[in-house]
């Protein structure tokens, strides 16, 4: 399929999801519910038009980075010790899997006990990110040629020189697609423990405030604007791996 062909399918989806949004906010006939796509522009309009959202959506981007940053040294130095010893990866199996399955809503009940609502949702993303990405680290170094890390063993020991020079860029496309999957799970789960922490002057606490004030219409619009968030960061990623090609 070429790229004009996908171009009219995304399109087609696009007004699709208008047409379903339209017809069932024409049936159900209660803005608090569904809200129309009009009262949704406004609201989406009015957030715009506020200097402070700005502001709100930097410190957001600059937080999820400085998160899924952290996320990713921990992960990559969590893999690469599993990927040299399988002792150690057997060992930290159980926290992994116990981190994947526990309910969020726990891990952010435990976390505003012991740091506060300012601290709070931005663990508790990094819990819920790192065993992802550490999965996928683990699995792209396994897919290493053997051959090439038995020669590797012939010239010298693991350090940081063979790690930036030998497996980082063989890796470097699948830390790439790591941080897409990590970004938006990350900022639905932050955004999330905004919403249940409250910390003053984010995404989550003004989707509180909305709520209060049942505007199901500004509540929709933050979702669009966190939705162009995620497709802008997924749109230069996916360049990034494009021109490394």
């Amino acid at each position: 399929m070429n790229k004009n062909s996908q171009n009219r399918f995304l399109l087609f989806g696009v007004l699709f999801i208008i047409v379903v949004w339209s017809g069932c906010s024409l049936v159900v006939n209660n803005s608090l519910v569904l809200p129309s796509i009009k009262d949704v522009l406004i609201s989406l309009k009015d957030i715009l038009l506020s200097h402070n959202t700005y502001l709100i959506i930097l410190m957001t981007f600059l937080k999820l980075a400085l998160v899924v940053v952290a996320s990713l040294i921990i992960a990559l130095i969590l893999a690469l010790l599993s990927f040299k010893t399988k002792g150690f990866e057997s060992f930290i199996k159980p926290l992994l899997v116990f981190l994947k399955t526990i309910p969020v809503i726990a891990i952010i009940i435990f976390l505003l006990i012991s740091f506060g609502r300012n601290l709070s949702p931005y663990i508790m993303t990094a819990l819920v990110v790192v065993p992802i990405m550490y999965e996928g680290l683990l699995t792209s170094l396994k897919s290493i040629s053997p051959a090439l890390i038995d020669d590797l063993k012939t010239l010298s020991n693991t350090n940081w020189l063979v790690i930036k020079d030998f497996y980082f860029p063989l890796i470097i496309n699948f830390v790439l697609m790591t941080i897409i999957q990590s970004f938006g799970l990350g900022l639905k789960v932050m955004i999330m423990g905004e919403f249940i922490a409250q910390p003053n002057g984010t995404i989550g606490y003004l989707l509180q405030l909305e709520r209060s004030a049942l505007n199901s219409s500004a509540i929709l619009a933050w979702s669009i604007i966190l939705i162009m968030m995620v497709l802008a960061v997924e749109s230069l990623m996916s360049f990034t791996l494009k021109t490394d090609k």
